[in-house]
């Protein structure tokens, strides 16, 4: 069996890392059996990161390696049906989302002040004092060389938020009248873009990202109809 180790479920969905519930979602998808382990130490990836798979004693990290290796493994296809093109179509929005929609959110969770003491206190509030005081200082200023690095971290708030926001008005677009984003089936893309939408939902972390979903309502449809798909009726 699969092993999936994925990061602590917090703010009633299923996991604060849209990469864990992408993987989560391959793995229902493919229709393989799996186990969760939790671990809240992202060092313990093999590439210092989660999620990552067990798989006997294959070890893989990276959601785009799972994703290949699931594919090759045991002969999935996560985009049939779908032509060339619209493959890579697919390829292009699941980049989106994976190389700036995302960070926008890591922004709008690590940095901003609205939210930074919000995530710290569900994060980290259970460490000891001492440990408390000082492991969240040291991972959000990790956080913060990471978005400076990627790019994102050089942009005023306002800049970063109207990003967000034209990514969500792009997946708005592509998904239409459709059920799903490629279509009358879910593909690929649809196990990130979901997770992704969902975790930007989260009440307890708002920001104009989330009145960016508020205002589109097709892709809140879009939330209720994949959550209830992979994970059950609310």
């Amino acid at each position: 069996m699969i092993t999936l180790v994925q990061f602590p479920s917090y703010f009633d969905i299923a996991n604060p890392s849209p990469f864990c519930m992408k993987v989560e979602i391959l793995l229902k998808m493919a229709g393989l059996d799996y186990a969760i382990e939790v671990q809240s130490d992202p060092s313990k990836g093999p590439k210092g990161k989660l999620p990552c798979i067990r798989d006997g004693a294959t070890v893989i990290g990276d959601s785009a390696l799972i994703q290949t290796y699931l594919e090759s493994r045991y002969a999935v296809d996560f985009n049939a049906g779908l032509s060339a093109a619209e493959r890579a179509i697919s390829h292009a929005f699941m980049r989106m989302c994976e190389e700036r929609l995302y960070w926008c959110m890591v922004y709008s969770r690590w940095i901003d002040d609205t939210n930074w003491p919000v995530l710290r206190q569900q994060f980290f509030g259970a460490l000891p004092p001492i440990v408390r005081s000082i492991v969240p200082m040291i991972a959000q200023k990790q956080l913060r060389r990471n978005l400076q690095g990627q790019g994102l971290g050089r942009h005023s708030a306002p800049e970063i938020y109207a990003f967000g926001e034209a990514d969500i008005d792009t997946l708005a677009v592509q998904l239409g009248a459709k059920p799903f984003m490629m279509g009358d089936a879910p593909t690929g893309l649809d196990s990130i873009a979901y997770p992704q939408l969902a975790n930007l939902l989260l009440p307890q972390l708002p920001s104009p990202m989330t009145k960016a979903v508020h205002a589109q309502p097709t892709l809140l449809n879009y939330v209720e109809r994949c959550a209830a798909l992979w994970y059950g009726p609310a």
